[in-house]
């Protein structure tokens, strides 16, 4: 199992988000995104799954830019296929039809049920796993309209447990929650892509949780540069005073390492 890119270039709107990307996404990796309001995070996530077309024109055949999955060029994929393989958690989302909290996460199964089938045993249990662990269990005939937008995003991050792809793209997934529930479902994610058979690729604002729950950072950064590695070495004090143009002190004890943004003077 693997999603690779290589050489690949993003641009949106004449703005070039990453020039020559190249890294392998590896089951038991949890990845952290990181950068600048409008640097181009979320359109890069879009990139992946194959929502937005990356740049190919380039006069040198050997550096046209490729997203891969399992050896296979996304774009050679149909679309039910990627989303068996591949999950998009998005920033914001909107209901527009009015549904339950359980036949919302059901929609996670779908792109494993045939064309007019119904939802088995199987998929209901397995939606109302991924509620358990959300703690939206108890929620599962409310209608969607009632809940928080805590809830919401609960609800959102149960949906693609219950989908169970094999790679996890998720954009701000602990967006709109406290701080308690930030720490369990990082931890959820982080354990269960410790397990080795899934991987996630996360788009973060917060570097003190990305330095606690990410294994591996890519840091975006202004003209399509870019820094990817392994969190420990990528998220130091120099590399996020860079990031966003802001002086970053670094606290280090036996346990833990923080980032304090500090003001420029």
């Amino acid at each position: 199992m693997s999603l690779k890119t290589n050489n690949l270039n993003v641009s949106i709107a004449h703005k070039t988000i990453c020039k020559q990307l190249n890294i392998n996404f590896n089951p038991g990796e949890f990845w952290g995104i990181m950068g600048v309001n409008g640097v181009g995070k979320t359109t890069l996530l879009h990139t992946l799954i194959g929502l937005r077309p990356f740049d190919n024109s380039t006069d040198n055949a050997d550096d046209i830019g490729a997203i891969t999955l399992n050896h296979r060029n996304i774009s050679d994929y149909k679309r039910i296929e990627l989303a068996q393989n591949i999950g998009m958690m998005l920033q914001e989302y909107e209901y527009n039809f009015p549904s339950t909290v359980l036949e919302a996460t059901l929609i996670g199964r779908h792109p494993f049920i045939n064309n007019w089938q119904w939802e088995n045993s199987n998929d209901k249990q397995l939606a109302m796993s991924a509620l358990k662990k959300m703690g939206l269990d108890s929620f599962c005939e409310r209608f969607i309209n009632t809940l928080s937008g805590g809830e919401k995003r609960r609800l959102n991050l149960a949906t693609i447990l219950t989908q169970n792809p094999d790679y996890y793209l998720l954009d701000e997934p602990v967006n709109h929650l406290d701080i308690k529930a930030q720490l369990e479902i990082l931890s959820l994610l982080k354990d269960k892509f410790k397990q080795g058979k899934q991987c996630g690729i996360m788009v973060i604002h917060d570097p003190n949780l990305a330095y606690r729950f990410c294994d591996h950072m890519l840091l975006l950064l202004d003209n399509g540069q870019w820094i990817a590695g392994k969190t420990k070495d990528i998220l130091t004090r120099d590399n996020l005073s860079r990031l966003y143009n802001c002086p970053i002190h670094q606290v280090n004890d036996a346990q833990h390492t923080l980032f304090i943004p500090l003001q420029n003077t």
